[in-house]
């Protein structure tokens, strides 16, 4: 990789007694989650901390580590930073096997290290939850924090974003350089102690709103003063160029910045202002949303920074790295599309995002909602906390182009109400429990497509009543 130091500065740990115990018994419970094919995501970690309670200062660190976090996006962009990275030949270890708390990232560096603690490869790129700058960056400061974006999250996470702003502010290393979001007036503005810092932005796009979109925004007034903030443009939610009317605050100028965009040709353009003659260089995407040109972008702008070639990121894209399918797949069966969008459960902004760009798809459509958490409803302890359903957009779904809804889940008359100040259409509900019978709903001979909004844990749910619906629509093609 461009840019690798010259000498690793990979940080060397306290090895006592306590560590080394640590990590002989945590390598071998990792063995044996293995052999018995589960991901040993944190218990590992968990292991390790109980016997050394200072065990992520004690172990040491690959030379180069990169955190990507934020509200929405950090899972996606976090995948796609290791897929692209990994096309270009560099090893590296990584938490796509879960755990992006302390205990995860403590795992990760226990997979990758020798019985004596020395770290095997020198680059490490992980997740990191937003809440966790308080745990895990005390005891690792990385080269590289990306952070995506920051909105309100799941009331029983990370809640409101003025709270977790605070938390990974004052946590973050002047050390450690920052990769972030300039149309985003919440995140742009972390670190205050920090001047190593990097700043990515879209210009104006055709499709833009003037104002904020949604029934709930997360940037009412001015950070600094509190005084009115007056948009420019908005690509997604709040995020855009604004100004204050009172100090004049407004966006940092960035240093990578996507000036055009070609939807037809899938590519994507970005100038480089901060590199001598502002050189642009062109990129593919695959699946076109605002949110997945985020990720893509951002992707683009961290590789740069770790030294990648804009022509070896090109290529890359080219081959087809590009934002994974876990968040959007797409299945035809006779002709009908039966597509997949996935959004983080209990988060009213990645909801909305997944239900606007539903309605916003080509043709007549059928849409089932399986947004209640699979994993909470068959827990009798666990309840879901309903009330994000009246801070997302459901007024999307009052689309003429949409035909039939369907919603299943644990949840679904809870979430009845809020359909109804949605104004939606009552003849164009169904209300079931099971993916089974969310098929057997669907009519879908009558629709172009049928779409699912789904929490990202019903993925499973998702894939039984896609399997059903196909199998309708090829017996019916085959009495035609």
């Amino acid at each position: 990789m461009e840019g690798k130091p010259a000498v690793s500065n990979a940080t060397k740990g306290a090895k006592g007694p306590r560590f080394h115990l640590a990590m002989a018994v945590s390598r071998a419970a990792a063995s044996a989650l293995k052999l018995a094919r589960r991901n040993a995501g944190q218990m590992p970690g968990v292991i390790a901390e109980k016997i050394d309670p200072s065990f992520l200062a004690d172990v040491d660190k690959p030379a180069r580590v990169v955190f990507v976090s934020g509200t929405n996006g950090k899972t996606t962009t976090n995948n796609l930073l290791c897929d692209l990275l990994r096309d270009n030949g560099i090893e590296m270890i990584d938490n796509r096997a879960g755990g992006n708390v302390r205990n995860g990232v403590e795992s990760t560096l226990i997979k990758n290290a020798t019985i004596s603690g020395r770290q095997k490869l020198d680059v490490a790129v992980m997740e990191l939850d937003e809440l966790s700058f308080r745990t895990v960056l005390p005891d690792l400061v990385p080269e590289v924090i990306l952070v995506t974006n920051l909105y309100r999250d799941s009331f029983s996470r990370n809640a409101n974003p003025d709270f977790i702003f605070s938390v990974m502010s004052e946590n973050i290393s002047p050390a450690t350089k920052l990769v972030l979001n300039a149309d985003d007036m919440i995140s742009c503005r972390l670190a205050p102690q920090n001047s190593n810092r990097v700043y990515y932005s879209i210009a104006r796009l055709e499709d833009d709103s003037s104002d904020p979109q949604g029934i709930v925004c997360d940037l009412t007034a001015c950070p600094q003063c509190g005084g009115k903030l007056e948009y420019d443009y908005c690509h997604l939610r709040h995020l855009g160029h604004a100004h204050c009317k009172s100090c004049g605050f407004t966006n940092p100028e960035p240093d990578y910045e996507l000036v055009a965009l070609d939807r037809d040709a899938h590519t994507f353009t970005v100038c480089e202002r901060c590199h001598e003659g502002e050189p642009t260089h062109t990129y593919h995407f695959g699946n076109y949303s605002i949110t997945n040109l985020y990720n893509l972008f951002s992707t683009v702008v961290v590789a740069r920074e770790l030294g990648l070639s804009a022509e070896a990121i090109a290529a890359s894209l080219e081959r087809g790295i590009n934002v994974t399918a876990l968040r959007y797949t797409e299945k035809t069966v006779g002709g009908k599309r039966l597509v997949a969008v996935a959004s983080k459960g209990e988060n009213s902004t990645a909801t909305s995002v997944a239900l606007d760009t539903i309605r916003k798809e080509p043709g007549s459509k059928a849409v089932i909602v399986m947004l209640a958490d699979a994993h909470k409803a068959a827990n009798p302890k666990e309840t879901e906390y309903i009330g994000w359903y009246y801070q997302t957009d459901f007024e999307y779904l009052n689309d003429p182009s949409i035909e039939q809804i369907v919603i299943q889940g644990a949840t679904n008359l809870d979430l009845l109400p809020r359909l109804r100040m949605a104004n939606i259409d009552p003849a164009k509900l169904h209300m079931v429990e099971t993916p089974e019978q969310a098929a057997q709903a669907v009519d879908p001979m009558s629709v172009d497509s049928v779409f699912w909004a789904f929490d990202i844990f019903n993925g499973g749910d998702v894939e039984k009543s896609r399997e059903l619906i196909g199998k309708k629509i090829e017996e019916a093609s085959d009495v035609r």
